[in-house]
């Protein structure tokens, strides 16, 4: 997926007009390198109303957490077995709404 880019010079001088422009997200370049992520003001309002960022925020922490990752790379590595989870709940003594 492409997306425009902007330098961060550049998004300096148009802080305004990149935040209140259509394009609803520009990724920030130095020298060449990405720096970054810039939303629009409508494209963050959006994402903050639907929940998505909360749910980007997770995700993200999730890449950092290290017992998450080590269990996708057993997974990726065929070293872990699917569990249901009518015995996941039963196992820790859980319950949902409809259980």
């Amino acid at each position: 997926m492409l997306h425009r880019s902007i330098s961060i010079t550049d998004l300096q001088r148009q802080l305004k007009a990149v935040f209140s422009g259509v394009e609803p997200m520009r990724v920030v370049l130095s020298n060449n390198v990405v720096s970054g992520i810039v939303f629009s003001k409508e494209a963050a309002e959006l994402m903050m109303r639907s929940g998505v960022l909360d749910q980007l925020r997770e995700e993200l922490w999730e890449l950092h957490d290290r017992e998450t990752t080590e269990l996708v790379a057993r997974d990726r590595a065929g070293k872990t077995s699917p569990v249901s989870l009518d015995s996941y709940l039963k196992k820790h003594a859980l319950r949902t709404a409809d259980r």
